[in-house]
């Protein structure tokens, strides 16, 4: 075997982008960058362009798969149990969760949690297949143990997830506001605490163990990007769960509770690059007829397809319910990645003799995807120009989205009326926008248009803060009957918040209903005693109640 020859039998794309993109270095070096300027970094402009990296790179990563298993009518019929009923199965569920907040919730707890496994499974298969590229096959016995270090970094995830205490902290995803919530098992927290720790004991031994066998077995060269795949799915779950589990490292933005959502995007998108990595290799062994960059292209217009699709018939003012914002983009995401977590369980395996033959061979020569495609059939043409048009959309909703923010930050209600208005037609429906222009035009003293806005707002989300601005706004306009009713809405909502019963008290005030109002105030002062207002205002009403006995 020539030098060359045997280069391409141990790497995909070659050592630097098989260790950075495909084994996650590149990671490594940015969790590094973001432990040391991560406030400078997100302050700096980071929470507007993480999101737009997660596109560019997330999107495809889905479209890929749908490439892969929609492509050929072959294809179709050898995964067709995933393609037809798996599909049907989830796009019904879908829309049954789109009405019925309990199954949406159940869709977003599977996705939260089956989500880790699936990174997970893919940092193992890709360790796997480059020992084999390398001939350093581990014996079974060592093989084992190299599984159960994956298994347990992701066990050690899963009751993170569904402990009783702190489980928030370790999903990976915001739902804040949604009107579908993670149903956690709940494990109690001593023993999910116990648990944890001999969990971490067992994954850093069966760590060890595993590294020590590979770099004996097949030494440190053969071994490095197995190794490496380790380090990251570390950094990408074990080290986190364990700072945020017991509160250590905090000042680190990277491990730190505050800030798990966006930290997670770095995650996903590097999940994504090591996903579009393996994806477009194994397109082009395959004899794809277009460039890479042409794959890359269709796998973003597939993906665009399946996650603006569902946002645009189920909107609320179509088939759906619920706005973007207070739920349909949380179901839609879920929905979409379990779909994709399964076609990705069925079509990415060695197992799968092309597949296998198409990863282990040495790299392929140019001239092998050089083929001229030939002209589309209309049906195509049609899939590939609306999944234009929703690549379009997806990548303008966010630009949009963040002129609303702005509009409404620079006190512009004419703009964020224009903004919020084109992301409905976009499927993007904001009821939070809407409340937060409602509040503007109060500021302006415009009350008839804010109460339009609240009211387009309550339609998308009947939420407290809506009900609660709704009450404000009719007591402002001495509408304290409109008012007591719509802090009866806001409490419903959310029974909860002290301050609303402390509010409805003082409209019950108003309206000279004393014993009400000391009802409400006691409940304020039970749900937060130290908040002393709550204490005066009930020593108040009881006053005001004695004199008139």
């Amino acid at each position: 075997m020539s030098a060359s020859s045997e280069t391409s039998s141990r790497w995909l794309w070659g050592p630097v982008p098989d260790l950075l993109f495909g084994c996650g270095l590149w990671y490594a070096l940015v969790f590094a960058g973001l432990c040391a300027a991560g406030t400078s970094i997100r302050l700096g402009g980071g929470l507007q362009a993480v999101p737009y990296l997660a596109l560019i790179f997330g999107t495809p990563h889905y479209g890929a798969t749908l490439l892969r298993i929609y492509r050929s009518a072959e294809d179709r019929r050898a995964y067709r149990f995933f393609v037809v009923h798996t599909s049907a199965l989830l796009f019904a569920l879908f829309a049954i969760g789109v009405h019925q907040p309990l199954v949406g919730s159940m869709i977003l707890t599977l996705y939260l949690t089956w989500s880790p496994w699936h990174y997970t499974g893919q940092n193992y298969g890709i360790a796997v297949m480059m020992l084999r590229k390398r001939g350093a096959v581990p014996p079974a016995g060592l093989k084992r143990w190299l599984y159960l270090s994956f298994f347990l970094s992701f066990l050690l995830t899963f009751l993170g997830q569904h402990s009783g205490g702190n489980g928030a902290s370790f999903v990976p995803l915001s739902y804040a506001g949604a009107s579908y919530g993670f149903l956690a098992i709940g494990f109690p927290d001593p023993w999910a605490g116990w648990a944890i720790a001999l969990v971490g004991v067992a994954y850093l031994a069966t760590s060890v163990v595993a590294v020590v066998g590979l770099v004996r077995a097949g030494g440190l060269s053969a071994c490095a990007p197995a190794l490496a795949l380790m380090a990251s799915q570390s950094l990408w779950f074990s080290i986190p769960l364990a700072a945020r589990h017991w509160d250590v490292a905090q000042q680190f933005e990277p491990l730190s509770r505050n800030w798990t959502d966006y930290y997670f995007i770095w995650i996903a998108v590097a999940h994504s690059v090591q996903y579009l990595w393996v994806t477009s290799y194994y397109a082009r062994g395959e004899g794809d007829r277009a460039s890479i960059a042409g794959y890359s292209v269709r796998a973003m217009l597939a993906g665009a397809l399946i996650w603006v699709l569902p946002s645009l018939v189920f909107a609320p003012d179509l088939l759906g319910r619920l706005s973007f914002d207070a739920g349909l983009g949380i179901l839609v995401a879920s929905t979409v990645n379990l779909h994709h977590f399964i076609l990705d369980g069925a079509i990415w395996k060695l197992r799968d003799g092309r597949v296998a033959r198409v990863l282990m061979r040495p790299r392929s020569t140019p001239a092998d995807a050089a083929i001229a495609p030939s002209r589309l059939p209309w049906r195509a043409g049609l899939v590939w120009g609306l999944g234009a048009i929703c690549t379009v959309l997806l990548f303008y909703g966010k630009v949009e989205t963040r002129s609303a923010e702005q509009a409404l930050q620079q006190g512009n209600s004419g703009a964020a009326r224009t903004a919020l208005g084109r992301l409905t037609w976009m499927g993007l429906t904001n009821s939070e926008g809407h409340r937060l222009l409602g509040d503007l035009l109060v500021e302006q003293g415009r009350p008839d248009a804010a109460e339009t806005e609240y009211e387009r707002s309550l339609e998308l989300r009947p939420g407290a803060m809506a009900w609660k601005a709704m009450a404000g706004l009719r007591a402002r306009e001495g509408d304290w009957s409109g008012a007591a009713d719509a802090y009866r809405e806001a409490l419903a909502a959310a029974p909860e918040q002290d301050i609303l019963h402390h509010e409805a008290g003082i409209v019950q005030m108003k309206l000279g209903n004393l014993e009400a109002a000391r009802a409400f105030f006691e409940r304020a002062v039970a749900l937060n005693p130290r908040r002393g207002i709550h204490q005066k205002m009930l020593e108040q009403v009881e006053a005001q109640i004695a004199e008139g006995s």
